[in-house]
């Protein structure tokens, strides 16, 4: 699933909250196991080995288990496989598991673990859906339960009345008083509904009474407990069936999946509630049907939830379709009266006194004797002429009126239902004399844009000399040629009517009007209805908007507002000629849909939105809330998920009444950090608005305070008492604690003074004193201390050995407390990288060292590539590491300098870099670890600079520095001299604004932390100023004269681009000109709200004017200035929606489960985007190589106007990053994270750079005595040519070499070394040495003890024990010694590095004399693990040790017995290829596909091989990246064998 990399959860309510949703989750877990011998009580470890969260996944999946899940497993690899393989049990499912992968369960991620429950219970407990579950649950139930007017799963549920309401429903009588019960024992109602619910529906208490009735109760335990009223063949589900059913008159639905698919029950449904639905022909679709049926039930108020082709489709989700068919149980709010059903058939032809005359009414839903139907006749002189009706019994009831006329004249038919006038009444016909005449089907309403059909008729085919003509409202006559049909008996025209209002229609045969003519047709125009004020609202209040009609003509306004589709009260009050006030009351939080109907047709096809907030539901929590510590960043969160959608603002001043700058960043799902670092000391205001509304207890009052002072002594004597001084002036009142050895040693305190104090202890024992000092429950600055107590008299004597404890390794914390500056980059050339060990210990005579003023200093800056250094002062041994922004390790030399030594480092990446500093004593350094940031100015983005501009009037552009990193902006212009205004719009985005005052060019540069960006210094070159903008001329006085004015400014990208629900703006001036401006902005289909702010300065006063468009597509923007438009008025701004630019098809088959898109180098990707909602706008796409920072070649071109084809390509293996923008606005997921995998022919799935030679095995590294040891050469991507092979000891003799040809130019060499030590391999190809070569093999003997005879210091240090010896990991001792005896005086220094980086090992001093020293680790993974042992700086004989540990005992042997090594990977990203070559090949090598249980990525320019037994094809794939173990198998003859992948490097690319 395409996800961006997770962010932190803020820590909101997270005690209460976590321990419900585990204890949900866990129940929820046992419930699913009850059939099995299987339950759980501690939900973050009993997952861990993987065996109950398969029979979990079985047991979901109605299966009776997973095949291969090991019920016993050994390890931690088979703990790891196991919850793979229910990993991917699920995937077969389609369940999509983010960023959560089997090390997570294994190692006891609780957050993950829940995430992963929580994705089992939306996949198996709801079923599939494309819809968010939650809208479903909550559609279902407001339709089950429409009084309760449930909005969320938390508090609406805390009280136990919707839980009662729910209950009665499923099973009417069972809870029949929950309307007049009381609200105020809430866990006692809670205990009994949910009792209820257990013993008589079934519903297990997976969230217990308490948890239920807390207001800390969180969403996903609430969706949890009531998706058991919902789930399939569940009370709920049986329930809606049950009602359903009893509303269908014929038919019967005995489920809501396959019996809804072909639109049958859907129009009975509809029917059956009243619905009209047009008769349907044989040939209609199943598709066409549903979307009738959709329609009929939308004209009674009741909103769809899928669409026709969704709902027909097998794999609709049984929820969707049921909680749709809810809404129609209880009647909905708005329903269509019986009087828009009947229709008046009446031939107005031909109507003489005295004669018969009939009228037909048609009722076309319903039966007319439930109704009041009236019918009055009226003569010219306003009487009644008696009239009778009688009606059948057909489907579609029919009347036949009949009445008889007395007297010559205009009479009228007037029909009424139910007191209301029915659609086209009353109708006007004329009484004359007797004639055979035509007549004309009369079309009171048409609609512009529209066709409208005329048609004339004639009983006895006389159609002789017809006339018809029309005239506009404006008076313009048109004769209409009409058509003959084919029977000769009618005349037909169409027209299409242009503009609104009244047309007058006229029929004539002979010159004489037919009867009924003229008549009136009324033309309106409802696309040109505008909605306006639709910003949003707030739950509870009244919320208004105006509708115009000044341009649609006449006709009935009628509004449907409905929310989770039901549909919602409201009022139109008429305010004008052509305006109306529409109000309604919201009923919840969240989106409300209005669709207005002018004439009984839509204003437009989607129905406009209004977003409605509740501000009293936005949660705080958080230290930032209550106190605060000066010059100190804190933090607290705000939780706005369940008040709808709005814009949080949060204003912190201090107590002087001054802002305080913070930073207000969303983390997911409308949860934001908020961080501020207070200034001064004393109460700070902070004051939190959402959508313009202070939430509840705002705003907050915080007590900043200051840290006491405190004086503590470093060292003290035994029994001697040690004063600590306090001093606590300027500091507010806080509460101040003392505690020395975490309490154990007591300390008495001592006012001396109003603000000073003193604070005593009496240490009894020899070492180290921990002291730390807290005010306020947070330790002060420098806490904690640490205070040496020594003896009172200090003794002489010969040297004791004391060992350095291995260097320790501080992680950088996050944020960091302090940042420390470099010194400016010292002339040093970088020496190349370490491969595998990067600490560098300085290590000159023990002096004290530190960080030269580490706390005083702000954060630093370095450019990428560029060569930086720092000093260490002093002469302590430090340890130094380098940590970058992805976490790897950078290289770095170190050089002596008269105070100590300078480290020189340089980065490759943008980005947070750390630097840790890690004193002998192990701990870190003060102010360590330390903040560079890298930055790349060569990235920044200057963009809307003109060329040229107009003096005294303001100028503007803006810099971009998202790619460029952290850094500070600056512009001068002339140096300078010209002032300029730069402040940020938003994250990495600046807007620039300068006036020009003279004629002349202006210098402008621009730095990116203090260096020229690309382009830097612009120039810019101003002229003369333009004609001053003039007000337009009225059309209505000619002689009108234009007074002098200055000119009018409007400037602002809100005059040309915005984005849909968000806000715009620019600017108005007048430059002093007296008046007032107006702005009306009217979009396609809406006015917008806008907002006029004065803004007063030096220069003069200037009006912002901000509006938020609620559509997309072309405004028109009048700005107006004492009510007449400005020149340049109208603008057109574009209102674009980036959100709507989609992937075509299904985004997750793009991209891997981590979000991140394939690409192929040198290969072209192309990707279709629909931008058919988005708006009008324009496609971007960039990219670039994150490692080289080269662009990757993106095209974009136009498929059609709402489809557009883009192509990738990329030219170099590695990580890229990918921009998609529609007209400026990044889409969802952009940047798209990609990944290039080499495309050429490739060695091992590296592109090589031919002539290469290729080099793998263990031989080239390390060698048992006496036994065989291998490495292979292979030259089959190099020129033509032979290798050379030597090998030489210390003595430099040579050893015999044997070299065996494989394949064409491949070779397996081989060698045996006879006593232990270290040796020189000396490889070359066709005479010349090979990179890497000579390669130094460190030899080790049967027992590994290492030693030599030679006389001094570290040759005479000697290793030995368990610790040292090849093993298997579930027995292993890692104990060994090292036996300093002979080695004189020196410091020695143990390090063990495994699979997984540095392991923590114990040592200790044995023996009389102190001088052996005992070593132990605890391996934890199979795999590499190298020992270094050195002594005063130097690698003793024999190291580093190579020690392998194995999985089982059958690896062991084979290492033993053949220097075989089959069990490990390369490390990540590493291709991995096996090479196992059989006897002498003739057809080279086979390939064979590899299982793994993750997609595999390729981006390291590395390949490696291994020994995997005899006779065995050769295999090669990719190990995923980020991940240092993963499950493979190698396929053998004689079956597959299990492998698995340490992170330790071992291989050598060879260039001749």
């Amino acid at each position: 699933m395409a996800e961006e990399e997770p962010l932190p959860s803020p820590p909101l309510l997270q005690d209460k909250w976590v321990t419900i949703q585990k204890n949900t989750f866990t129940n929820f877990v046992n419930q699913q196991l009850r059939e099995t011998e299987h339950q759980i009580e501690e939900l973050y470890t009993e997952l861990s080995d993987g065996v109950k969260l398969c029979a979990l996944v079985a047991a979901l999946q109605g299966k009776p288990g997973i095949r291969g899940m090991k019920p016993n497993p050994k390890n931690r690899h088979q703990m790891i496989e196991n919850v793979t393989l229910a990993l991917q049990a699920a995937k077969h499912d389609k369940l999509k598991i983010v960023n959560i992968g089997a090390e997570d369960i294994v190692n006891g991620n609780g957050k993950l673990i829940l995430g992963l429950i929580w994705s089992y219970i939306l996949r198996y407990q709801l079923g599939k859906t494309e819809i968010p579950p939650k809208q479903l649950m909550l559609a279902w139930i407001n339709a089950v339960i429409p009084e309760c007017n449930i909005t969320n799963f938390t508090t609406n549920w805390n009280n136990g009345r919707a839980l009662h309401a729910l209950i009665d429903y499923c099973e009417p009588g069972l809870s029949p008083n929950w309307r007049k019960m009381s609200t105020s024992d809430k866990q006692g109602n809670c205990e009994t509904a949910m009792r209820l619910a257990q013993e008589r529906l079934g519903v297990p208490i997976v969230v217990s009474p308490q948890h239920m009735a807390s207001s800390d109760l969180d969403q996903n335990s609430g969706m949890t407990y009531l998706s058991y009223f919902m789930k399939l063949n569940s009370c709920g589900y049986k329930a809606t069936l049950r009602d359903v059913n009893q509303l269908l008159p014929s038919s019967h639905v005995t489920n809501f999946t396959s019996d809804w698919r072909d639109g049958t029950a859907l129009t009975d449904l509809v029917q059956a509630v009243g619905g009209h639905i047009p008769n349907q022909s044989p040939s209609t679709g199943v598709i066409e049907s549903t979307q009738l049926a959709i329609q009929g039930a939308r004209d009674l108020g009741i909103e769809p939830i899928l669409s026709a082709e969704d709902m027909v489709q097998p794999q609709a989700g049984h929820l969707a379709v049921m909680a749709y068919a809810a809404r129609f149980i209880n009647r909905p709010a708005m329903k269509l009266s019986a009087a828009s059903y009947i229709e008046v058939l009446f031939n107005t032809v031909d109507i003489s006194p005295g004669s018969k005359t009939h009228y037909s009414l048609l009722m076309k839903q319903g039966n007319p004797r439930l109704h009041s139907i009236n019918v009055k006749v009226a003569d010219p002189n306003g009487n009644n002429v008696p009239t009778t009706v009688e009606w059948d019994d057909q489907p579609e009831a029919t009347g036949l009126g009949t009445f008889i006329p007395t007297v010559v004249g205009e009479h009228q038919l007037k029909v009424t239902c139910d007191g209301e006038m029915i659609r086209g009444s009353p109708i006007k016909f004329n009484v004359g004399r007797s004639k055979k005449a035509i007549s004309f089907v009369r079309r009171e309403q048409g609609i512009v844009g529209d066709n409208t059909k005329l048609e004339v008729l004639s009983e006895d085919g006389n159609v002789a000399d017809v006339h018809m003509t029309y005239t506009s409202p404006s008076g313009l006559s048109k004769e209409i040629a009409l058509s003959r049909s084919s029977s000769g008996r009618s005349l037909s025209h169409s027209f299409v009517p242009d503009v609104v209002g009244e047309w007058k229609v006229s029929v004539l045969q002979n010159g004489e009007h037919a009867s009924g003519s003229p008549y009136t047709m009324n033309v309106i125009k409802p696309q040109a209805v505008k909605l306006c004020n639709l910003e949003g609202g707030l739950i509870g209040q009244p919320f208004s908007f105006t509708v115009d009609t000044s341009e649609a003509g006449k006709a009935e306004l009628q509004c449907l507002i409905t929310f989770s589709g039901q549909a919602v009260p409201s009022t139109i009050e008429r305010t004008g000629e052509d305006t109306y006030h529409v109000k309604f009351t919201p009923s919840g939080p969240g989106t409300h849909l209005i669709r207005p109907m002018y004439g009984g047709k839509d204003v437009r096809a989607e129905p406009y939105k209004v977003e409605i907030t509740d501000s009293n539901l936005v949660l705080t929590d958080g230290p930032g809330l209550k106190q605060a510590k000066i010059n100190e960043s804190t933090t607290f969160w705000v939780d706005a998920s369940q008040a709808g959608p709005g814009q949080l603002n949060v204003h912190i001043k201090d107590a002087g009444g001054v802002p305080v700058p913070s930073t207000l960043r969303e983390l997911q799902d409308k949860r934001f950090e908020v961080k501020y670092s207070p200034a001064v000391i004393g109460p700070h205001s902070i004051d939190v608005e959402f959508d313009g509304k202070r939430i509840k207890h705002s705003p907050f009052t915080v007590n900043v305070y200051k840290d006491p002072k405190a004086e503590v002594p470093r060292e003290g004597v035994v029994n001697q008492p040690l004063v600590i001084l306090l001093d606590t002036a300027n500091t507010e009142k806080g509460d101040l604690s003392i505690t020395i050895n975490e309490g154990r040693v007591p300390v008495t305190t001592k006012k001396l003074s109003k603000s000073s104090y003193s604070a005593e202890f009496i240490p009894s024992d020899l070492g180290q004193y921990k002291v730390e000092l807290e005010f306020n429950n947070s330790p002060i600055q420098g806490s904690p201390w640490y205070v040496n107590i020594t003896a009172p008299v200090v003794k002489t004597g010969p040297p004791v050995l004391t060992p350095t404890p291995p260097p320790v390794v501080v992680e950088p914390p996050t944020p960091p407390p302090v940042v420390v500056e470099a010194p400016l980059p010292l002339p040093v050339q970088p020496a190349p990288a370490p491969s595998t060990d990067i600490y560098a210990v300085v290590k000159p005579k023990s002096v004290r060292a530190s960080a030269a003023k580490p706390d005083a200093v702000p954060t630093q800056y370095a450019r990428v590539g560029e060569t930086r250094s720092f000093d260490i002062i002093g002469k302590e041994n430090v340890t130094v590491k380098i940590i970058d922004v992805f976490g790897s390790n950078v290289p770095f030399t170190s050089t002596p300098t008269p105070k100590g030594f300078a480290v020189n480092y340089k980065f490759k990446y943008i980005g947070d870099n750390w630097i840790h500093l890690i004193g002998e004593n192990g701990r870190p350094l003060k102010g360590s670890p330390f903040l560079v940031c890298a930055f790349d100015p060569g990235l920044v983005v200057v963009s809307d600079l003109q060329s040229h501009g107009v003096i005294n009037t303001p100028s503007h552009f803006k810099v971009n520095t998202l790619k460029a990193g952290r850094g500070e902006v600056t512009v001068l212009v002339d140096k300078g001299a010209t002032n300029c205004e730069v402040y940020s719009q938003s994250k990495g985005d600046y807007n620039v604004t300068y006036t020009s005052t003279s004629n002349g060019v202006r210098n402008i540069d621009v730095l990116f932390n203090n260096l020229p960006v690309p382009g830097s210094p612009f120039q810019t070159d101003f002229g003369s100023p333009p004609v001053p903008a003039t007000l337009q001329r009225p059309e209505t006085s000619a002689n009108y004269i234009t007074p002098a004015i200055s000119p009018i400014s409007v400037t602002g990208s809100g005059l040309h681009i915005a984005e849909e629900s968000k806000r715009a703006s620019f600017l108005i001036n007048p430059f002093g000109q007296a008046g007032q401006p107006s702005v009306r902005i009217e979009g396609p289909h809406s006015i917008a709200k806008t907002n006029i702010q004065p803004i007063d300065s030096a220069e003069g006063r200037r009006y912002e004017v901000t509006y938020v468009p609620v559509e997309t597509g072309i405004y028109n923007t009048y700005v107006m200035w004492n009510g007449r438009d400005i020149e340049g008025s109208p603008y057109h701004p574009r209102v674009v929606d980036s959100k709507m630019v989609k992937l075509d098809g299904d985004w997750y088959s793009h991209v891997d489960e981590e979000g991140i898109l394939s690409l192929q180098a040198s290969q072209n990707k192309r990707l279709l985007f629909d931008v058919s909602r988005a708006g009008p706008g324009e496609l971007k796409v960039t990219g670039r190589h994150l490692t080289s920072g080269s662009p990757l070649q993106c095209t974009v071109s136009e498929k059609d106007v709402y489809h557009y084809w883009v192509d990738i390509v990329a030219s170099e293996p590695g990580d890229a990053s990918i921009d998609v923008e529609w007209s400026g606005f990044p889409i969802p997921k952009s940047p798209i994270r990609a990944a290039v995998v080499a495309s050429a022919r490739a060695t091992n799935g590296y592109v090589a750079r031919p002539p290469q030679v290729v080099l793998s095995g263990f031989g080239l590294e390390s060698a048992v005595v006496n036994k065989v040891a291998e490495f292979y050469i292979d030259g089959s991507q190099a020129d033509k040519g032979s290798p050379g092979v030597i090998l030489t000891n210390s003595r430099l003799q040579n050893l015999q070499t044997n070299m065996v040809a494989v394949g064409e130019s491949e070779y397996r060499c081989s060698y045996t070394v006879p006593e232990s030590g270290i040796y020189m391999l000396h490889v070359s190809w066709s005479g010349n040495d090979l990179q890497g070569s000579p390669f130094s093999v460190t030899a080790l003997d049967g027992n590994s003890t290492v030693s030599s005879r030679t006389s001094d210091g570290p040759d005479k240090i000697t290793v030995r024990g368990d610790g040292v010896l090849p093993g298997i990991l579930a027995t292993y001792n890692g104990t060994f010694y090292v036996d300093t005896e002979d080695a004189g005086k020196g410091d020695c220094e143990v390090k063990v590095q495994g699979p997984k980086g540095d392991v923590q090992i114990v040592s200790s001093l044995q023996g009389d004399r102190k001088r052996l020293l005992q070593c132990q680790y605890n391996p934890t993974e199979i795999g590499l693990y190298v020992i270094r042992i050195r002594w005063s700086g130097q690698d003793v004989a024999g190291s580093p040790i190579r020690v392998h540990i194995f999985d089982t005992y059958e690896e062991l042997e084979r290492f033993n017995n053949t220097g075989e090594i089959s069990m490990y990977m390369p490390v990540e990203d590493a291709p991995f290829q096996s090479s196992i070559f059989p006897q002498p090949a003739v057809n080279g090598k086979k390939s064979k596909s590899v299982p793994h249980n993750r997609g595999v990525r390729m981006s390291a320019a590395m390949s490696r091989s291994y020994t995997a037994g005899a006779k065995a094809n050769q295999l090669s794939f990719t190990p995923h990246r980020g991940y240092d173990r993963r499950s493979y198998y190698i396929v053998k003859e004689n079956g597959p064998e299990f492998i698995s992948a340490p992170a330790q490097r071992s291989v050598f690319i060879a260039d001749k």
